[in-house]
């Protein structure tokens, strides 16, 4: 049908939309109005055969109450003036006729006995028996059938006022459709015959004639100043180059709009879930909450956790798709990763299902060339679900070896005269014995979004980004990842095959300076928060003030700005000792504040955004933040960032605007590696 429709002119075309749709609307409404009748008049039909009932049974009681058989068929000739009426009954208390109508007919063509009271619509009659009641105390029960003739010669009157309305109005649609479409069809018909006399005879001086405004008026005056343009070669050359270099320039602008859109989705997603993670921070440490809330409380934290990690996880894999998954290599030993993912990740959730966990170490050689906050999260990614589906009381065994290639004739890999043989491969296998994986869905477990089957996803959740994002970021590092399994409920092994280096030799043994002291108590701070989240700001307020902080709240830029003046009153320092301010003001970014307050007195900053890529970390280093924060914020990370820029001295003199001092750089450098795992 639909290839036949393309070869039939457009005013064919046009007039076969009209009557389809004009048919269809006389058919809609021509169903709905016997519809309505057929449920109207059974309805009308149901309410006088009961009334006519109540009627009889009303005038029957004597009869049956005296056993008058005659005088109850007198009641029931009566019902030979109701045509609609084709027999009737009344049976007595036992079941059995007492009195039937029309006379003649026998007692076999009535029901033996009575049925339930109420009425019923059987084939082309309607059946309905009810009580007869003698003051609460029944007597007997009428009988009485009705004939749907009467309904079904409406609906053939009908049927046929249906079909002359059609036929009248399809010759009216056809006869209205054949002078419309001449207004539709002959511009377009003049259009073609222009376009036919461009092509045959290169005549480029034609013109379409232009009718109306309309969509064709615009389609004519298009084609005609295409024409034009046409015409003049040189002209239409160069301005074809022109528009192909435009094209070009506005998709960086396309890919620009994308960076800018994600940026605002994250940023847009990630900033309530801050007072919400707040406020559970707060009454978790509060010694008034009653014990048996701490279970909800941390029910409702991990979820936000949750949240704010699928999150990343679409940013993320939007990023590899496009691309842009940007590494921090160094030389690093895996042993600590898996240790701090075991511990940071994996260690809660499997005390809560009752799950061994074990690791083992056979490999002399772990040091690999690696992002290792990314690294770090491809190990949470896979105990992670490991977790997930391993039931109660399961086992997760993770195993660190090292793979040798075989040097030699016949064995794969070969060593020339002088060269050193390939270093050892590092192997991390992680098993569990959970749900494990069938063989129709292994294929498929590393594309994005999949997570088996709906089922699954319904049970454990997740939007199964895990295991892509991971992929992507092991064969970034040059290496591999796969999995086996024996099939359902028999486990699930993942191996992770990284190449190994050599270890990077320092100038000594001794750990940092941070691990071998005792932490600092931390100090009451003056402190200037800026954000314009009203319930942000009331959680982190409150927050700060229970740390033991002295805290002043503004809403922008301006606001914060005569705080500063306000507090200072002639000081040649600052009267805050640190700026924790959200980036998204009203009146400005929170980098103009940070310039602007760094400008009049040392201070220091910690800036919150739901932007978290890299870029905005290295803007907010740049615009003089000590730390940039990715919403939602973390309150242990929040405190913990506070009491780290409390011990660093401010130097003597203020940073120049946009200045890094080398702490701050490396505090980028640290930042940036920290938040691409947040």
């Amino acid at each position: 049908m639909a290839l036949s429709l393309r070869d039939i002119p457009i005013k064919r075309k046009l007039m076969l939309v009209m009557l389809v749709t004009s048919s269809f609307a006389l058919l809609l409404m021509g169903s709905a109005l016997i519809t309505y009748e057929l449920v109207t008049f059974r309805r009308a039909l149901a309410v006088n055969i009961g009334v006519l009932a109540q009627i009889i049974g009303s005038n029957s009681t004597a009869a049956l109450a005296f056993d008058d058989a005659k005088s109850a068929r007198e009641i029931l000739a009566a019902l030979s003036a109701e045509q609609q009426i084709t027999s009737a009954a009344i049976y007595d208390q036992r079941g059995r006729i007492f009195a039937s109508f029309p006379v003649g007919v026998p007692i076999s063509e009535f029901p033996k006995r009575p049925g339930s009271d109420g009425h019923m619509f059987e084939r082309a009659h309607l059946v309905m028996f009810q009580p007869i009641l003698q003051e609460g105390t029944r007597l007997g029960t009428i009988y009485l059938e009705a004939d749907l003739g009467e309904m079904y010669s409406r609906f053939g009157v009908y049927g046929t006022l249906l079909l002359l309305v059609s036929g009248c109005s399809f010759l009216g649609a056809m006869g209205l459709s054949a002078t419309l479409q001449r207004r539709i069809s002959l511009p377009i018909l003049e259009l073609a015959e222009v376009a036919t006399a461009v092509s045959e005879r290169q005549d480029y001086s034609v013109r379409g004639t232009k009718h109306g405004a309309d969509e064709i008026g615009q389609l004519t005056e298009a084609f005609n100043q295409m024409l034009t343009r046409i015409g003049e070669s040189n002209a239409a050359l160069t301005a074809s180059e022109e528009r192909l270099r435009l094209a070009l320039e506005g998709s960086q602008a396309a890919n620009q709009a994308k960076d800018n859109f994600l940026a605002i989705l994250s940023h847009e997603l990630r900033t309530p879930l801050t007072p919400a993670l707040a406020t559970v921070a707060m009454l978790e440490k509060d010694q008034t909450v009653p014990s048996h809330l701490l279970r909800e409380l941390e029910i409702i934290r991990r979820n936000i956790e949750v949240e704010a990690r699928l999150i990343d996880d679409l940013l993320d894999i939007t990023g590899i798709v496009r691309g842009k998954l940007d590494l921090n290599r160094q030389v690093v030993d895996v042993r600590p990763l898996l240790q701090h993912a075991m511990q940071n990740y994996c260690a809660g959730t499997a005390a809560k299902k009752n799950l061994r966990v074990s690791m083992e170490v056979t490999a002399s050689e772990t040091h690999v060339v690696a992002d290792s906050s990314r690294m770090t999260q491809v190990f949470w990614n896979l105990l992670q679900n490991a977790c997930k589906f391993t039931p109660n009381a399961g086992a997760i065994d993770i195993r660190v070896y090292n793979e040798y290639p075989q040097i030699g004739p016949n064995k794969g890999v070969s060593s020339q005269d002088g060269e050193q043989p390939p270093r050892a491969e590092l192997v991390v296998e992680i098993s569990d014995d959970g749900i494990g994986i069938s063989p129709e869905t292994m294929p498929r477990i590393f594309n994005a979004f999949e997570q088996g089957n709906r089922s699954r996803t319904g049970l454990f959740g997740g939007l199964g980004l895990g295991l892509a994002i991971s992929r992507a970021i092991v064969e970034r590092h040059g290496g591999f990842i796969t999995a086996t399994s024996e099939g359902k409920d028999k486990g699930t092994k993942f191996f992770i095959r990284l190449q190994t280096v050599k270890p990077v030799v320092t100038g000594g043994s001794q750990k940092p300076p941070s691990s071998s002291r005792e932490p600092t108590p931390a100090r009451s701070l003056r402190v200037l928060l800026v954000e314009d989240h009203p319930d942000t700001a009331e959680q982190l307020t409150r927050l700060l003030k229970r740390a033991g902080h002295e805290v002043s709240c503004a809403g922008s830029i301006r606001e914060a700005q005569n705080y500063a003046i306000a507090t200072a009153a002639g000081n040649e320092t600052c009267a805050f000792d640190i700026l924790i301010s959200d980036l998204g003001l009203p009146d400005g970014s929170g980098h103009d504040l940070m310039r602007d307050l760094a400008r009049r007195h040392p201070i220091r900053g910690i800036a919150l955004s739901g932007y978290g890529m890299k870029d905005d970390i290295e803007n907010s280093i740049a615009a003089g933040f000590s730390r940039h924060m990715t919403k939602p914020v973390d309150w242990q990370e929040l405190k913990v960032a506070i009491q780290k820029i409390s011990e660093e001295a401010l130097p003597k003199e203020a940073q120049p605007a946009g200045g890094l001092s080398r702490t701050d750089r490396e505090c980028a450098s640290e930042l940036t590696t920290d938040n691409s795992s947040s």
